[in-house]
């Protein structure tokens, strides 16, 4: 079973994520930058869920952070947000977000993204993700 951390500071999306997602995959949470960093490496997530809008602190400084650290560097960050820009998800992307994913979560949807961004993952395909 694909262990999805899923990084959000509102208890509903992480109860949301749960419902969701928790019979398919194991979910782990963080509601804080440092939370996530902290699980991230000791957890080993196959693929992480980010808030584009962490309460306090920057996602973007978070999914730079989590790249640049050789530990998780090459997991998979998928962005969530409830409404962002073209132009906004394309900066995401230069940072090293693999995907992008729309809250509320649809079960078809985010079952997909997860799933593709995983199976790239498990060939090796780190230049893709």
């Amino acid at each position: 079973m694909k262990r999805i951390l899923v990084a959000d500071d509102m208890p509903t999306v992480i109860e949301q994520a749960k419902d969701i997602m928790g019979l398919r995959y194991e979910i782990l949470t963080a509601e804080s930058g440092t939370e996530l960093m902290e699980k991230a490496k000791s957890q080993a997530p196959d693929v992480i869920l980010l808030d584009m809008y962490m309460d306090g602190e920057m996602s973007e400084d978070i999914l730079s952070k989590l790249k640049a650290d050789p530990e998780t560097k090459k997991i998979p960050v998928i962005i969530t947000a409830s409404d962002a820009s073209v132009m906004t998800i394309s900066r995401y992307y230069t940072l090293g977000a693999a995907d992008f994913v729309k809250k509320p979560f649809l079960e078809n949807i985010v079952f997909r993204r997860i799933d593709s961004v995983c199976a790239l993952k498990d060939d090796g395909h780190y230049d893709l993700i």
